[in-house]
């Protein structure tokens, strides 16, 4: 915004000098008064709904005119600002959300637990503990068709509980 400010205050110079001098000043001013209205655009964030609006119309083209694939391009889907505030926001929720649901519990597991949790005999050396992790996160990831959060954290507790 201070730039856009600058270069009106420049516009603005230069137009009165084109009434007092010479008009050639006006073709002079020109270019400036477009980077003002440029940088304004963009940093009043105007720009930025314009695309987000036009996208999710379906509307938004590229440079060369042709129609895009959809929403986002690519069928990538509708895009919200990576750095948005309320996604922010949303984040210091939920990592206060985290802090809270363990309420003073220790996510410390005692290594028979953890044993049981990755299914290892007492007598497993560090391989063995490696290979069970690995076959039990491959299962219990978020990603996987049968897979949960809570399950996963658990294992990596685990593993971290009895790697010490």
């Amino acid at each position: 915004m201070g730039v856009a400010a600058v270069l009106v205050g420049i516009t603005v110079l230069m137009l009165l000098v084109g009434v007092v001098v010479n008009p050639f000043f006006f073709f002079v001013a020109v270019p400036f008064a477009g980077s003002a209205y440029l940088l304004w655009y963009q940093a009043s964030g105007k720009l930025a709904e314009r695309i987000h609006r036009e996208a999710a119309a379906g509307r938004f083209s590229a440079a060369d005119g042709r129609r895009e694939a959809g929403p986002g391009g690519f069928g990538a889907g509708r895009r919200s600002g990576r750095f948005s505030r309320e996604r922010a926001r949303q984040a210091r929720g939920n990592r206060r959300r985290a802090r809270a649901s363990t309420n003073g519990r220790s996510s410390k597991l005692s290594a028979a637990e953890a044993r049981r949790v990755l299914e290892v005999q007492p007598t497993a050396d560090e391989s063995d503990l490696k290979a069970a992790y690995r076959q039990k996160v491959k299962t219990a990831h978020p990603d996987a068709p049968e897979g949960d959060e809570e399950t996963f954290k658990r294992v990596e507790r685990a593993y971290e509980a009895l790697s010490e």
